[in-house]
């Protein structure tokens, strides 16, 4: 089962690696199959769904990561301007570290593939646990319900497009104007 296993995760991470890269049209399942360097047998026995159910399974788990996060600062109660600061922080060495390569995974399919019938509601239902994520994570540091609501949207929305524009602009720039002036407003209410 361990390889099984170990076969089927590779393959799901190199796809959410290639999507944050090379988008959805970018990422096939040949690609895929050499970045994973899985057998070619291998993507009917694991995905019988074919690519589909691969790139679900694929934004499933990278969107997992931040929900995971965000639950989890949720629970401890960690302060919003922290968590935002570690996500933006996160995006920015990995843009710098990549030469601007590699942005969200599911930000780069949710511009290709909103509108899918398979991914769009797939890619709607993880920005959804996000902003749920990181509401939450803004009314436990005290902030009304509905401003919470509202700034985790301007957050989710401010940083996926300064991964774009980081990328378009083959600089962090971008990432560090979005920090600096969104942590300050989501500092806990005195």
């Amino acid at each position: 089962m361990g390889v099984k296993t170990d076969t089927r995760q590779r393959m799901i991470t190199s796809a959410a690696l290639l999507l944050r890269e090379k988008g959805v049209a970018g990422t096939s399942i040949a690609e895929v199959l050499r970045h994973s360097r899985g057998p070619r047998g291998s993507v009917g026995f694991h995905f019988p769904g074919g690519r589909a159910e691969l790139l679900t399974d694929a934004l499933g788990w990278a969107g997992n990561l931040v929900t995971t996060i965000l639950r989890e600062a949720a629970s401890q109660g960690t302060r919003p301007d922290e968590v935002f600061a570690g996500i933006c922080d996160y995006y920015r060495h990995q843009l710098a570290t990549t030469e601007f390569a590699a942005g969200c995974p599911v930000g780069a399919a949710a511009q290709e593939a909103y509108g899918d019938p398979v991914l769009g509601p797939v890619i709607s239902s993880i920005v959804e646990d996000w902003h749920t994520g990181l509401t939450a994570v803004l009314t436990r540091a005290g902030h009304e319900p509905d401003s919470a609501a509202d700034l985790a949207m301007l957050c989710i929305s401010a940083l996926e497009g300064a991964i774009t524009m980081s990328r378009v602009k083959r600089s962090t720039d971008p990432i560090d104007t979005v920090r600096a002036r969104i942590v300050p407003m989501l500092t806990p209410p005195a």
